[in-house]
């Protein structure tokens, strides 16, 4: 794990494909494929926020429009290293160079999204908790290679309800996989719940892309696997 010590090395900006922009802690969770030079996608990028994979604030993700990050934006972020600072299971995070602004540079368009989907024959390991594999516990989720995926399914349910406190909470279930194993996931994505935000009960999003994040160990031991951003096809 890195530490604070380690912050030292050359700043190197990347261009990434934001791919989730995604409600953490008090924050956002921002992640992307990386754009190389030809324009091809390469590997996952997370920019946090300190060394234990802090969310990011406002200040730290906003454009200088004041404009949030939308996905399929290409995002210019500047990084403190030029090396990750993985954080246990998410090998994919960046230090954030301080007090520089995230900048977009273009968007990529949605008919070219479909050639850079991940297609791993499960999302991630499997285990019978009674809760549809939406968890997995510390132990299995340090063994895992990777914490972000960019699926693509055939179409999700979506449920709108009521956490305890009265906050909305929308959940998407689908199946994926050549087994067709089922899943349902908590959705963190903002910008999905203000486009349904006039929706109520269950309702059906026709193939949409999804990006399933691997969050950070919960205080119950549990990391949880999160739909972190919601692409929908016209």
């Amino acid at each position: 794990m890195t530490t604070a010590s380690q912050r030292i090395g050359k700043p190197i900006v990347k261009r990434i494909v934001c791919l989730a922009n995604a409600h953490k802690d008090k924050g956002r969770c921002i992640a992307g494929k990386e754009m190389r030079p030809d324009g091809s996608l390469g590997a996952w990028v997370r920019p946090v926020s300190s060394p234990a994979g802090g969310a990011l604030s406002k200040p730290e993700r906003i454009y200088l429009d004041q404009t949030e990050p939308a996905l399929l934006d290409i995002i210019e972020v500047s990084l403190d290293m030029d090396s990750p600072s993985p954080e246990f299971h998410q090998v994919e995070n960046w230090l954030l160079t301080q007090n520089q602004q995230c900048k977009k540079v273009g968007s990529l368009p949605l008919e070219q999204l479909a050639v850079h989907v991940d297609s791993p024959d499960e999302i991630w390991t499997r285990i019978s908790t009674g809760h549809r594999d939406d968890r997995l516990p510390k132990e299995q989720a340090d063994m895992q290679e990777s914490s972000l995926l960019l699926i693509s399914v055939d179409g999700m349910v979506v449920t709108r309800g009521e956490k305890p406190h009265g906050e909305v909470r929308y959940s998407g279930e689908f199946q994926y996989g050549k087994l067709g194993y089922n899943y349902k996931f908590v959705i963190t994505d903002p910008a999905f719940e203000e486009r349904h935000a006039d929706k109520s009960g269950k309702f059906w999003i026709e193939r949409p892309y999804l990006t399933i994040s691997l969050a950070d160990v919960h205080t119950d031991g549990y990391a949880y696997k999160l739909i972190a951003g919601v692409i929908e096809r016209p």
